[in-house]
């Protein structure tokens, strides 16, 4: 098995063509499939169903391309990191909360004190995040799920609300109930999102749909249909400060609270720690005067070690 062979694999995994992968390599149609199957006989598995009526991965194929996609991951990070000599490169995984609070202020911070050192952001969810720490590709990582970092003393809380345009709760009783809040039409994570689970339990989303369900894969998704009117959602609200102080969105009264959201470093590359710790001492400054100057959704929480 080499790289050549496991790059055409998840390429062809992602495009499902032979002829659109052979594109995008490079290469001619037949060396792909070439490379396919050279792979399966290394591995001795089957790893596409032929048989399908379209394309289709077998479910050792499927683990083979979360594989795939980590070492592509690997390569790219040695890679950047070999090919720029002039500068130290440190990949940063950023919750999507922190990445549009007090990410950008961190960003410029680092370019000001340390012009040396090239941040590169990853954002995403928990989940993506954790994937690229297991592909060894980030240095340091803020999420909101996992154990925090010894010698990481901060958290940056969220306070997390029901938001929604004025107009979809008009004439509505507040107060509202888990099960007024269940009658609303709703912008939710998908079901297969681990973000999906605490607001269905909340609102006990299994009991009844009466109302409208919309779904968003990201945070900057979710936040644009509730300004959309699609429907009310729970978010931290440091996300909409601006569209609730102007009055467009409005944070629903309820009678039960949501818990805060929680974001702490959770991951740090030990082989690196003079730069990371440039990076989380920066980190913590810029964490603790954020939400000092946005006390109403957000609070900085140090804590002592042990």
């Amino acid at each position: 098995m080499n790289f050549k062979q496991l790059e055409a694999f998840y390429w062809l995994s992602q495009i499902q063509n032979y002829r659109q992968t052979a594109e995008r390599l490079g290469l001619t149609q037949p060396a792909v499939s070439a490379r396919i199957q050279s792979l399966e006989t290394d591995l001795g598995k089957v790893l596409i169903d032929r048989d399908a009526p379209g394309f289709r991965l077998t479910d050792q194929g499927m683990e083979v391309a979360e594989f795939a996609l980590q070492f592509l991951n690997l390569r790219e990070t040695m890679n950047a990191r070999l090919l720029d000599k002039q500068k130290l490169r440190l990949s940063l995984g950023l919750a999507g909360m922190i990445a549009i609070t007090w990410g950008p202020v961190l960003r410029q911070r680092m370019a000001a004190a340390h012009p040396e050192i090239l941040l590169d952001i990853y954002s995403g969810s928990d989940l993506q995040l954790r994937r690229f720490i297991d592909a060894g590709t980030l240095d340091l990582a803020f999420t909101a799920s996992g154990s925090r970092v010894p010698g990481a003393d901060f958290t940056t809380r969220f306070t997390v609300g029901w938001v929604a345009r004025p107009d979809v709760i008009a004439g509505r009783a507040l107060p509202m109930s888990r099960a007024a809040l269940r009658d609303l039409p709703l912008v939710l994570y998908p079901k297969t999102s681990p973000l999906f689970n605490p607001v269905a339990e909340y609102i006990d989303e299994m009991h009844s749909q009466p109302a409208p369900r919309h779904y968003g894969n990201a945070l900057a998704t979710i936040c644009e249909m509730v300004r959309q009117g699609y429907g009310a959602s729970a978010l931290s609200l440091a996300a909409l400060e601006a569209d609730l102080a102007r009055g467009d969105l409005v944070e629903i009264a309820v009678a039960e609270a949501i818990a805060p959201l929680d974001v702490a470093c959770t991951h740090v590359n030990r082989a690196r720690r003079t730069q990371v710790n440039l990076v989380l001492s920066m980190a913590r400054e810029v964490c603790e005067q954020w939400c000092a100057e946005h006390p109403r959704y957000t609070s900085f929480l140090a804590r002592p070690e042990g």
